[in-house]
């Protein structure tokens, strides 16, 4: 049974957080189609230097099991079509600049007009009713005035961003949350609503205990770069080979680690006993934990620590991630179109309930046309 098959998604999404919000949906079931500027579409299909099935990597990774409508909305015929849609929809997600859409005539007002059951859900950079709502944003920008990117890099370094951008990735997961949380709603009430999230919301949301130190204390968090800022030991270390990351994250796991490594003075040491001393003196045991951690190769060293249930493990790059056991038996890679040369990772959660849907390759600019025209007696 999925319950999701009856649910039609107009997602007007570009780049990022829109995409993901619709993959997410689709990944479960919904019928999402992607409505997209003819000749150009989402600006996404051209980024980066590598390409499959005639793509971009980048759109591919968040476009799968989609549909492709390419409608000008500044023609009159064409914005017909955008109007049925929503009239037969259930949802409508975006993340244009809110004035764009506003200025076409599908504001949220508009489009309750027209349907008053459709779920209605913008992210925006900076806020939906913010006075900066109408000004461009990106991940990095979210990242720079949240103060994240402050809280990433090495303690006398410069602020960076994160390898990936966990901010519109946040962004699109807090908004199919609250889309599905609407439909939800909805079954109750019957009602649509207006859903509304941001780069800007989601990056402080994400600050955490970070920021929960400076509202309640007053304290500023600095950067520590592979450090926690609350748990001690807790970073990347030199083997005799390579990089190990350690992560002691409870008391007796401090004392298996001790044991292991032959460091049985330091679990009764009065400098590194709690956790809190271990913070207040991190230098100089990590002083001595790097020294006795480079003399054992990484390999026998993750061995030892596993068999105790210490949780570490090799500092992978993608490739060495994709063949490392743990992801192996994940079986999350996935792969699609004719011959299978699109390849991507697949949805990471399960529902018992919820049987895995055949993985539809990324569609090509506008491929829906005719199929949605026709059935909409266009």
């Amino acid at each position: 049974m999925n319950v999701f098959n009856n649910i039609r998604v107009l997602e007007l999404g570009r780049v990022f957080s829109g995409p993901l919000c619709g993959m997410v949906l689709s990944d479960i079931g919904a019928e999402v189609i992607k409505v997209e500027r003819p000749e150009t579409g989402d600006e996404s299909r051209q980024f980066g230097m590598h390409s499959a099935g005639g793509q971009s990597c980048y759109f591919n990774s968040l476009n799968r099991n989609k549909k492709s409508l390419a409608l000008d909305l500044k023609d009159p015929g064409q914005k017909k079509v955008l109007q049925k849609l929503i009239e037969t929809s259930d949802v409508l997600v975006h993340n244009w600049l809110q004035e764009s859409l506003d200025n076409l005539g599908f504001s949220y007002e508009e489009a309750k007009k027209i349907n008053p059951k459709l779920i209605y859900c913008v992210i925006s950079g900076y806020g939906y009713q913010s006075s900066y709502r109408n000004q461009p944003s990106q991940d990095i920008i979210a990242q720079s005035l949240s103060g994240f990117m402050s809280l990433t890099g090495d303690a006398d370094g410069m602020p960076m961003k994160t390898g990936i951008p966990v901010v519109d990735y946040a962004a699109g997961l807090y908004a199919a949350y609250a889309i599905m949380s609407a439909l939800y709603m909805r079954e109750k009430t019957g009602e649509g609503q207006l859903v509304h999230t941001s780069l800007l919301e989601t990056a402080l949301a994400m600050t955490s205990f970070a920021s929960s130190q400076y509202l309640s204390t007053g304290i500023v968090p600095k950067r520590t770069g592979n450090r926690h800022p609350s748990i001690c030991p807790y970073n990347v270390y030199r083997t005799k080979d390579g990089l190990i990351t350690i992560a002691i994250a409870n008391q007796n796991m401090w004392v298996r680690f001790c044991d292991t490594l032959g460091l049985e003075d330091l679990k009764d040491h009065t400098a590194f006993k709690t956790n809190k001393l271990r913070l207040q003196n991190q230098d100089a045991l990590e002083t001595i934990l790097e020294a006795a951690i480079k003399v054992y190769s990484t390999d026998d060293l993750i061995t030892a620590l596993k068999r105790a249930k210490v949780s570490c493990t090799k500092v992978n790059h993608i490739e060495e991630a994709f063949h490392s056991p743990e992801v192996r038996e994940l079986d999350i890679q996935i792969s699609c179109s004719p011959n299978q040369q699109v390849s991507m990772v697949g949805n990471p959660f399960h529902l018992e309930k919820l049987h895995r849907r055949d993985v539809a390759p990324p569609p090509a600019l506008g491929e829906s046309n005719e199929e949605i025209l026709s059935k909409l007696g266009f």
